[in-house]
């Protein structure tokens, strides 16, 4: 039998919008595993649609996958009609076709938030990532020409512009950002100011921090400096625009960041122009995608890793 527990706990270990964990986990029977979106942890403001979360459970699902595979089982997903959760059938096979590469990165896949070295990274290790092999539908686009990087910036200022005026916004944020110690080990979810190389602080030191410092002008100098420390940028791109569609983004985002991450490349968000509509047009056309969409904009590089962000109990998703 699989162990179901330690699959569940390889799903948890993927990134999630704002650090949301937004799924739930029901073991069906002896050899199936359901996922399911916890539309409890929505994030109303930044993600109205719920993209990013499917993206997100997408994501646990490439983990299960992979650590099931380690385990001697081929996984099947089987994509519920409309409300995205996914049924997992595991079966025995004999031989373990398991990318050791990427299982071995599971837990070493961190969304970086710091800036990069600079170094440039090697063009066949860029080639072998925009070639490898994604799900149908998805595809990655590898971008280092300076001028289109550029017109990225000012998108990503634009966004900043557009989210971090708007009220409801910050206060979603603010909601998600984990201060302390105290907070990270008692909600085990958010954005731990460890994990963006912040110091801790009490909650009302934090948030007076946040009302008197981060704001989009702030925030784009940062991003901006963030970018041009990095390697290149890389954009996920979808044919399709449904809860399918992200979830297959999902999976092939988390395929890329793990093999990245055994490349020892880290990669970070920047992801307002994918999340304000205007600018996903914008990006749309500057990348030359035609009819396909924008999912997931990223920045590519070398640093040193930054402490993890928590995660909550297998036993707390388990219902």
């Amino acid at each position: 039998m699989p162990d179901m527990q330690q699959l569940i706990h390889y799903a948890t270990m993927a990134p999630s919008g704002h650090n949301t964990q937004a799924w739930i986990f029901r073991i069906k029977q002896e050899d199936m595993i359901r996922i399911c979106p916890d539309l409890t942890r929505s994030l109303h403001v930044v993600d109205p649609q719920d993209r990013e979360l499917y993206i997100s459970i997408g994501c646990a699902l490439e983990n299960l996958v992979i650590a099931a595979a380690h385990q001697g089982y081929e996984a099947s997903p089987a994509p519920l009609s409309g409300n995205g959760s996914v049924d997992v059938l595991l079966k025995p096979v004999s031989y373990k076709a398991i990318n050791k590469v990427l299982f071995d990165a599971i837990p070493e896949r961190q969304s970086t938030r710091s800036r990069y070295d600079g170094s440039p990274i090697p063009k066949a290790e860029l080639q072998k990532l925009s070639s490898f092999p994604l799900e149908e539908g998805v595809r990655a686009i590898i971008v280092t020409e300076p001028e289109k990087i550029e017109r990225i910036i000012g998108l990503v200022r634009d966004g900043n512009n557009i989210q971090m005026n708007n009220p409801a916004f910050m206060q979603e944020l603010i909601s998600w950002i984990r201060f302390n110690r105290k907070e990270v080990d008692m909600y085990r979810d958010g954005l731990s100011f460890e994990a963006t190389g912040s110091p801790h602080v009490p909650r009302t030191v934090g948030k007076l921090f946040v009302k008197l410092f981060l704001n989009a002008r702030t925030q784009s100098k940062k991003d901006e400096n963030n970018i041009r420390s990095s390697s290149a940028l890389l954009a996920v791109v979808s044919e399709n625009n449904d809860i399918d569609s992200w979830i297959r983004t999902g999976r092939s985002f988390e395929r890329l960041a793990l093999y990245a991450t055994s490349l020892g490349i880290k990669n970070a968000h920047i992801n307002q122009p994918c999340e304000v509509p205007e600018l996903k047009d914008r990006l749309q056309e500057l990348l030359s995608l035609g009819s396909r969409h924008p999912q997931l904009l990223l920045r590519l590089g070398y640093a040193k890793k930054l402490p993890g962000s928590p995660r909550r109990d297998v036993d707390e998703l388990v219902r």
